[in-house]
């Protein structure tokens, strides 16, 4: 078995990746409490102890809000943290497959789809964490593989947590009774998280370079929740649970949509969200 050294072990797509590949690799799945990203010599040791052909470098602080807050804290980590492994990983000659982000794009003036060759322009202290760890790893490292994932979703499971997710949140909001506020001027992929599990490995055989990875979708944030209770067959809970929010991004469309067109041409295609989100509710025996 190849074996793969993934960080961030229990965050979400970690966690799931360490159960669904469990038979096919080696994995040695790092959390924060077992390897500190923000100490060079520490990343060094362990990775030259592991010794692995692949790196999956999940590791990050990704809340928006936390890095506005503490952006010198969320630097260490999304910054010199990734810098660190990809130095490491260069030492052993391993691949890299470092996860980066759709925020990137988050102040691009222009309308998506966004392809690999848009020039990110983000207005976020994460979007720009993020872009500039893509920047320091490119020039540490040739065998890298950059991929800027947009929003994962799925249910909670007892292989791992679950993060705030668009089919998670509206079923929160479902279960508890409450309202959900969700904007209608808002326009970005969702992928499930299975769905880009089912791909992944194929990651390993492509190119190295930056690739936008997951869903397309043309919908706005608004009528992906709608779809999810349609397919939960639940329609007639649509007023009462979402509230359609026209304010948020009014002044300018928040508009995140990647082309997936690189990806394709090398094999990989993703479930556009509107399916997906039937796939995830179908899996699960979400309907009602």
């Amino acid at each position: 078995m190849d074996k793969i050294l993934i960080t961030g072990g229990k965050g979400f797509f970690a966690s799931r990746f360490n159960e669904y590949y469990k038979d096919k690799y080696d994995i040695i799945s790092l959390s924060k409490e077992e390897l500190n990203i923000t100490h060079e010599k520490e990343v060094i040791s362990k990775i030259k102890e592991v010794n692995p052909k692949f790196i999956v470098h999940t590791a990050a602080i990704a809340y928006t809000q936390v890095c506005e807050k503490n952006p010198e804290y969320s630097f260490e980590i999304n910054v010199t943290g990734s810098k660190n492994i990809a130095k490491a990983s260069d030492l052993v000659k391993a691949k890299l497959i470092h996860i980066s982000s759709e925020q990137v794009y988050n102040g691009n003036l222009e309308e998506g789809p966004y392809n690999e060759d848009t020039i990110p322009i983000p207005d976020t202290v994460y979007g720009k964490q993020k872009l500039l760890a893509e920047q320091e790893v490119s020039k540490i490292t040739e065998n890298v593989w950059i991929l800027r994932f947009n929003w994962l979703f799925g249910f909670p499971e007892k292989c791992g947590k679950v993060n705030a997710n668009i089919i998670w949140n509206v079923t929160r909001a479902l279960l508890k009774g409450e309202n959900m506020r969700v904007p209608s001027n808002e326009y970005r992929g969702m992928t499930y998280v299975y769905d880009l599990l089912e791909n992944f490995y194929k990651i390993f055989e492509i190119p190295f370079g930056i690739y936008n990875t997951g869903s397309e979708n043309n919908l706005s944030t608004y009528n992906v929740a709608k779809i999810i209770l349609e397919e939960m067959n639940l329609s007639h809970k649509i007023n009462e649970i979402l509230i359609r929010d026209e304010e948020r991004f009014k002044e300018r469309k928040r508009d995140l949509r990647i082309s997936n067109l690189k990806l394709e041409n090398n094999g990989i295609v993703f479930l556009e969200t509107e399916e997906a989100i039937r796939k995830c509710v179908k899996d699960f025996g979400f309907e009602i």
